[in-house]
């Protein structure tokens, strides 16, 4: 059997005659929370909260660092971005009425084209907060969206056969015959 140091059995029992005597009620010593808050879910977005999907050109540095880029939500315009500039692709209002809102992107460089789906909805754009703007910024190694950690790597463009050297070599063999 073990045996408790009878100067800590006098400090335990010191302080439990203290904690009684001091007017501290019962809550504290039994760990219940003292404010209770009821949480719908892990996120909570506010009615009428419109967030907005913003993609901003981040290809300082590029001798050509223009970007062109399409989405299929609005209208069918070729877009043109300079380094530092951003533009507003999506903007989703929490009105109860639309659960979601989803679009498909295009967007080429002179590194190649990247296609990525934007899926919005209220829960997934709370991960947005406080300022309810999700970036999705293009770098030089693809495109990447900070609040998921997502990352869109840059695919190069098909070649055909008939732009390759295929024509040179057909009129070589012809001028050697």
């Amino acid at each position: 059997m073990m045996m408790m140091n009878p100067k800590t059995i006098v400090t335990n029992l010191l302080l439990l005659i203290l904690l009684q005597i001091s007017n501290f009620s019962t809550i504290v010593l039994s760990f219940e929370p003292i404010y209770r808050k009821d949480y719908k879910s892990e996120y909570t977005v506010d009615p009428d909260t419109v967030t907005h999907i913003i993609v901003s050109n981040e290809l300082y540095g590029l001798k050509k660092g223009n970007v062109g880029f399409v989405c299929t939500h609005g209208p069918k315009v070729w877009r043109k971005t300079k380094p530092g500039q951003r533009y507003s692709l999506l903007r989703f209002k929490h009105d109860g009425r639309v659960r979601f809102m989803s679009t498909n992107c295009h967007i080429r460089s002179n590194r190649g084209f990247v296609n990525f789906h934007i899926f919005m909805q209220p829960d997934l754009s709370a991960h947005c907060f406080p300022s309810y703007i999700c970036k999705y910024s293009i770098r030089k190694d693809g495109v990447y969206y900070k609040h998921e950690n997502k990352f869109f790597p840059w695919r190069q463009f098909p070649r055909s056969a008939k732009g390759r050297s295929s024509s040179k070599v057909s009129l070589r063999n012809i001028l050697k015959n």
